[in-house]
């Protein structure tokens, strides 16, 4: 939460407007970004963090909050290189002055590794997820939100080094305790058993991988409304189990429900779209056979 210094403090006048202003912009920031909005909330994050470094200083935690929030939405434009850049900049910071096992120095930790895992370092980003998840599991617990963020985190950089057991077995074990903990329709939950259908799907598994992804669909088209980021991420991932059992009309429909939906929300460039919008190439020439 970015914090703003009370009027108390006696701060000058002009010097408590700069602040709310500032505190004005950071939350405003913030809701683009949870909107979708993510180039518009790059803008205004890049805008924060100078400001917060004139008022409060470049190693100050609103400072580092403001620019993590940075690097979480250069991640989420598909902007990896950037990403771990700035991430290993508030890293270098936080471990300074925070020390090693602080929350937002564990934080820092996570996004790293989830930037590292995306620009295909997958090894450096198990090594992360590991530490990251030993440390909040002694000083959390094995069962705190934030370990089983770290679990999920590993078990989906398992998933990438082609580690595919071992990671079914990690989403299963954080699914569980999500479900117990949060119910069966939580965002969290279901990105569990998105994650957990993905590597059924991997291991040659596509029906049982379909059967998953129609459930979450219906799912998070209820709980997060038909043009979530997230449902589009579903319908391309049931795209795939369909085209693996050569149903390609159905999928064909599904995969561009999921590239227009990427290109509407993250745009043109972005990663997600360009794989969806070649994938959809794909499927219609097997059409076409």
């Amino acid at each position: 939460m970015f914090a703003i210094l009370a009027p108390s403090l006696g701060l000058k006048a002009q010097q408590e407007q700069q602040l709310v202003a500032l505190h004005q912009r950071y939350h405003s920031a913030a809701a683009m970004s949870a909107q979708g909005r993510l180039a518009e909330a790059e803008r205004e994050f890049r805008e924060v963090v100078i400001l917060s470094s004139r008022i409060f200083g470049k190693e100050h935690p609103d400072t580092l909050v403001s620019r993590s929030d940075l690097a979480a939405t250069l991640a989420g434009e598909g902007k990896y290189a950037e990403a771990e850049k700035e991430n290993r900049a508030v890293l270098t910071i936080r471990m300074g002055v925070l020390g090693p096992e602080h929350p937002d120095t564990l934080l820092s930790r996570n996004n790293l590794a989830a930037a590292l895992q995306e620009l295909g370092k997958k090894a450096e980003a198990v090594r992360e997820y590991r530490t990251v998840m030993a440390v909040r599991q002694r000083v959390l617990g094995a069962e705190h939100l934030e370990t089983l963020e770290s679990r999920n985190n590993l078990a989906t950089a398992l998933h990438d080094q082609g580690k595919y057991a071992e990671a079914e077995k990690g989403h299963r074990s954080v699914l569980e305790v999500r479900e117990r903990l949060l119910g069966a329709e939580h965002p969290k939950t279901l990105a569990s058993r998105n994650n957990l259908a993905a590597v059924l799907q991997e291991q040659n598994r596509p029906a049982e991988a379909e059967q998953e992804h129609r459930a979450i669909l219906t799912l998070r088209e209820q709980v997060l409304g038909p043009r979530h980021t997230d449902v589009f991420l579903t319908c391309f991932n049931l795209a795939l189990c369909l085209e693996a059992q050569s149903k390609f009309s159905e999928a064909l429909a599904f995969m561009q429900r999921a590239q227009t939906g990427f290109k509407q929300q993250l745009g043109a460039i972005h990663p997600h779209t360009q794989f969806a919008a070649e994938s959809m190439q794909r499927i219609a020439a097997e059409l076409k056979k």
